[in-house]
């Protein structure tokens, strides 16, 4: 099971940190801070193993419509009706189930999930699990992170990541607010440290060692980096990666995560951080993604 669930969080940060457009700024880790919870805290833990268990449970107006990701890879389809669809090129498409709950100031959305898991020898087992993830409509944009799931003593860390979609209107198309809502430069403040290198970011600029670069948010919500000339657009997501002691899952090292992505115009480009993040494809071998680092906050 845990390798499922895995695989399902990777969807959610892959797709997340698409946008664009002028207007409101929002700071990542703000929004994920704001919405970060775990399943003991908002009373979710083993209290429903189906969705028809949730009887106080009821579908949020606010939550209904369609909603996209600036790539035009997946739309996310929230019914009237209590059922859920998302479309992908990529990753096929999916129907499921879900209800929203009102837990104190956290709204949560509860979705009935198919799962396959594969045990150690290979074996496959399905199942249907509900999934918990807490969410935020604001301005025509669906913040969402999934609840950090607490009942697997054998898991030894975890991370959490900040889901952003779209609006769409009627044709499909989410310009209008996605224009809305802008990050913000300072969700990136700090400086950030890998095995590869270390990077500040700090008042427009991004530094690697001696060498100093300007930063910028473009229309599609990337991060810019340029110097002398040249420059290039990262796909960025920032999450929290939480580290427990194997033998007490009390003693938790929180940190905040980046993880930076290169999308090039052919298999070919390499980003001009190349000193300090080192370019490869990833196992699924996506034509058009390299994966470029991933970083943690200095306290």
């Amino acid at each position: 099971m845990k390798r499922t669930v895995c695989i399902l969080l990777c969807l959610l940060i892959t797709v997340s940190f698409f946008g664009c457009g002028k207007g409101k700024e929002i700071n990542l880790r703000d929004k994920l801070a704001s919405l970060s919870a775990t399943d003991e805290a908002l009373g979710l833990k083993g209290k429903y193993e189906k969705l028809a268990d949730i009887k106080d449970g009821s579908v949020d107006s606010d939550l209904v419509g369609t909603w996209v990701t600036l790539d035009g890879d997946m739309t996310y389809v929230y019914g009237e009706d209590g059922t859920s669809k998302v479309e992908s090129k990529l990753y096929g498409n999916s129907e499921s189930k879900f209800v929203c709950l009102n837990i104190n100031e956290y709204k949560v959305v509860c979705e009935e999930v198919q799962m396959q898991s594969e045990d150690a020898d290979g074996k496959s087992t399905e199942s249907t699990v509900i999934s918990y993830l807490t969410y935020n409509v604001d301005n025509d944009a669906l913040y969402m992170t999934p609840v950090e799931d607490t009942t697997d003593e054998n898991i030894n860390s975890s991370n959490n990541t900040l889901v952003v979609l779209y609006r769409a209107d009627e044709s499909g198309n989410a310009d209008k607010s996605i224009a809305k809502n802008k990050i913000a430069l300072d969700s990136y403040a700090g400086t950030w440290t890998s095995d590869k290198g270390k990077i500040t970011i700090a008042d427009g600029k991004l530094t690697v060692g001696k060498d100093e670069y300007s930063i910028s948010i473009d229309d599609k919500n990337r991060l810019v980096v340029e110097k002398d000339g040249k420059s290039t657009a990262y796909t960025t997501a920032v999450g929290v990666m939480k580290e427990y002691e194997s033998d007490d899952r009390s003693k938790v090292t929180e940190t905040n995560a980046l993880s930076i992505s290169y999308t090039g115009a052919d298999k070919d480009d390499k980003p001009n951080l190349i000193s300090v993040l080192e370019d490869w494809k990833t196992e699924y071998q996506w034509d058009s993604y390299y994966y470029s680092g991933s970083f943690n906050l200095e306290k």
